[in-house]
């Protein structure tokens, strides 16, 4: 899990910190931090962004500004006493800001506030501060007011240990990983490290993770070094699934695309497309993003509605795709189970007399032929088939940060709702339209990086078949996430 998401520090939490924390030490080179141990703070500094993480000790005495800078080598000097001037961000850590919910008035209450602001030098109540809290679930976000320094963000990379009623569980998550930006943004994922190493392998379950461990094959790397004639030899694994499970790994191990199948691409040259919606389940796509050529040198272009519900930008999408692109197909991420049908809707809905020319043009769901058709015909990389990881694993780079689908459906409907609710329409505040176009830019070329590579991987079947049209790699590969 450590190797696959790179992480610029590690930071053990409890219930077994004093554990976990000298297990990782011995393990990775890498700062590991232990919260709420000790009399001293635990500090790292990130190389890149001089981000300067935080892990608060024990107890509730106020940091000392001129230990921490001892700490991360930087100077004290006036005006600054921890030595963080130069530093882009600072992350806090700690254990004592937890919620507490009382689910039959329905009201939560963060708790441990007072305490912990006491601990905090004044000096780093600022908007490049972040607050970690391994009392709060991952994920959970709030905003406290700090008088004139404005709003305290407070984020939650642990478990919950608030009464939340009967019939609910806290969070129980193993793992979370934790993304801070330059712009002051902050992602927060969930992480289940059974998704990484043998078991995050497809078709790797309990049983053939312990046939291969028992066989001493104990990596994603050993697996797909193993000689094929040695696999089919183990318990429960004939030729075609060993031979799954190794392409698959391999796809991992090399982070690259492995053929699995016979099915061929389109012939002709794709137009690439993402759409951007006010959730999973959207009642419209309000942006349709398309790619015209290859990740690197392709032109984007941008189908945005300009008023909210009106649907022109539809219109002038099937104007395009039936003018300037027409006859070409039309190629998304899991397309068939998304972007297609939301399509079909929103032509139903506002412009019927389109819907046939889009039923009738050939759609390709890259994700559903690499996975799904007739068994499959690609092995991924990446940790997962999320598009972003795929690509990533690829060497993908995205041109914005701190921003994903959920929020953007977010912003979205957070705009449209300032626009049913307020009848002067000089004081809604509108999103950063130009950033939320480049999310949707960044996912089309992360696409079209993917189908680049899928093709590559198609050719270099072809080219290595046998003469009797066998390709020794050959098999099925389950979809997973």
């Amino acid at each position: 899990m450590v190797d696959s998401l790179d992480p610029d520090v590690l930071v053990a939490t409890e219930p077994r910190a004093s554990i976990v924390g000298p297990a990782l030490d011995r393990e990775f080179d890498l700062d590991v931090l232990e919260v709420g141990t000790g009399m001293r703070p635990d500090v790292a500094v990130t190389d890149e962004d001089r981000c300067v993480v935080i892990a608060l000790p024990m107890g509730e005495e106020p940091l000392n500004p001129g230990q921490i800078a001892s700490r991360v080598g930087m100077s004290s000097v006036e005006g600054d006493p921890a030595g963080l001037a130069t530093a882009s961000q600072i992350c806090l850590i700690d254990q004592t800001v937890s919620l507490s919910v009382d689910p039959y008035a329905r009201s939560a209450t963060l708790e441990g506030l007072r305490p912990y602001r006491g601990r905090v030098p004044d000096q780093w109540w600022t908007p490049r501060t972040v607050h970690l809290s391994t009392a709060l679930r991952a994920g959970f976000t709030t905003t406290r007011s700090h008088g004139d320094d404005g709003d305290a963000q407070f984020v939650g990379v642990g478990t919950s240990n608030a009464d939340l009623g009967v019939g609910t569980t806290a969070d129980t998550t193993q793992a979370t990983l934790v993304a801070l930006y330059s712009n002051g943004a902050i992602d927060v994922s969930e992480i289940d490290p059974q998704k990484f190493g043998l078991r995050g392998v497809p078709e790797i379950g309990p049983t053939r993770f312990e046939t291969l461990r028992e066989a001493g094959i104990t990596t994603v790397d050993g697996l797909a070094d193993t000689p094929l004639r040695q696999l089919t030899e183990l318990s429960g694994l004939g030729r075609t699934s060993a031979s799954t499970v190794q392409t698959a790994a391999e796809a991992r191990s090399t982070n690259t695309v492995r053929p699995t199948g016979d099915d061929s691409l389109p012939n002709q040259e794709p137009v690439f497309i993402d759409i951007e919606t006010d959730g999973l389940n959207p009642s419209t796509a309000w942006l349709i993003g398309v790619l015209d050529g290859g990740p690197e040198d392709g032109h984007y272009m941008s189908f945005r509605e300009q008023a909210v519900g009106d649907g022109s930008h539809l219109k002038a999408f099937m104007t395009w795709l039936t003018g300037a692109a027409a006859g070409r197909p039309v190629v998304a991420w899991n397309g068939y189970q998304f972007d297609f049908p939301v399509i079909t809707e929103q032509l139903q809905q506002h412009h019927p007399d389109l819907v046939e020319a889009w039923t009738d043009r050939y759609q390709f769901d890259a994700l559903w032929w690499a996975t799904s058709k007739n068994g499959g015909n690609a092995a991924l990389p990446g940790r997962t088939n999320k598009l972003e990881h795929v690509a990533d694993a690829l060497g993908w780079e995205p041109s914005t940060n701190g921003i994903d689908g959920e929020s953007v459906a977010k912003l979205y409907t957070a705009y449209r709702s300032q626009v049913a609710g307020d009848t002067h329409a000089g004081t809604v505040v509108e999103p950063d339209w130009d950033r939320l176009e480049r999310y949707c830019e960044d996912d089309v070329r992360a696409l079209a990086t993917i189908y680049e590579h899928l093709e590559a991987a198609a050719r270099r079947d072809s080219e290595t078949k046998t003469p009797t049209g066998e390709n020794s790699s050959q098999g099925s590969l389950a979809d997973f996430s």
